[in-house]
């Protein structure tokens, strides 16, 4: 199943464009607890593998990764999470090959940092964290919390916390600019109705995100396959 609310995809350009540049992240994080671990996961087939990690950060991380090697269309997540593991954050992060990206900020909180690349797309992935990230980080605490020390209370509040971040999820649908990225992004998120139908309990804010698109959006490679998640195939409404 692909996912549903929280994408983390990299787009990147050919290899051809700067073939003698390097393709670098650039970290400069302070204020990292004791034992944080940084992590660069690849994902293939909907599979997170990791590919770098730095174990037991303490205080600051300065680094400068080189790829040896990338392709176009790989993609990644940048991720910290303290020495148990319990307490995780990832970022979406969008590379340009013969590019450096780099990555500002303190805490262990991914949501908390700055990403710039020349990739356009980190731009929208940007916006959608800032638009989420509040909620995100207190479902993240409340979900360490909750395997730390289990207890009723606070599974109830991860679970809700689980349920306000999902909606924040769909408001940013809502209100970010309809653009490209944003059209890709809900072409995936609507996917899920050819698997469940129209049933599926968020078909109904699906419909009226689409509302959205212009005619030109839907002329898009992008705005077709939303069409047709919503509206055609089998399980689809007619």
């Amino acid at each position: 199943m692909k996912r549903i609310l929280l994408l983390t995809a990299i787009a990147v350009s050919a290899l051809t464009a700067r073939p003698n540049a390097k393709t670098t992240i650039t970290f400069n994080l302070t204020d990292l607890p004791e034992g944080t671990v940084i992590e660069i996961l690849k994902w293939e087939e909907d599979e997170g593998l990791i590919f770098f990690e730095k174990a037991e950060v303490d205080g600051n991380f300065c680094y400068i990764y080189t790829f040896d090697t990338i392709s176009a269309g790989s993609r990644y997540d940048v991720c910290s999470k303290n020495r148990n593991g319990h307490l995780r954050s990832n970022r979406d992060i969008y590379v340009m090959i013969g590019c450096n990206t780099t990555i500002t900020g303190s805490g262990i909180f991914a949501e908390n940092w700055t990403i710039e690349s020349e990739n356009p797309r980190q731009q929208f992935y940007n916006k959608w964290n800032d638009a989420t990230k509040d909620i995100k980080i207190e479902y993240e605490r409340l979900r360490s919390e909750a395997i730390d020390n289990g207890g009723p209370e606070l599974i109830e509040k991860y679970n809700e916390a689980s349920t306000k971040y999902n909606d924040a999820c769909w408001t940013a649908m809502e209100t970010l600019p309809v653009d490209e990225y944003w059209l890709e992004y809900f072409a995936d998120v609507t996917d899920i109705i050819n698997e469940q139908g129209t049933d599926w309990p968020t078909y109904p804010r699906m419909t009226e995100i689409y509302k959205r698109l212009s005619d030109a959006d839907k002329a898009t490679p992008a705005g077709k396959q939303i069409t047709k998640n919503l509206f055609g195939g089998e399980k689809a409404a007619e």
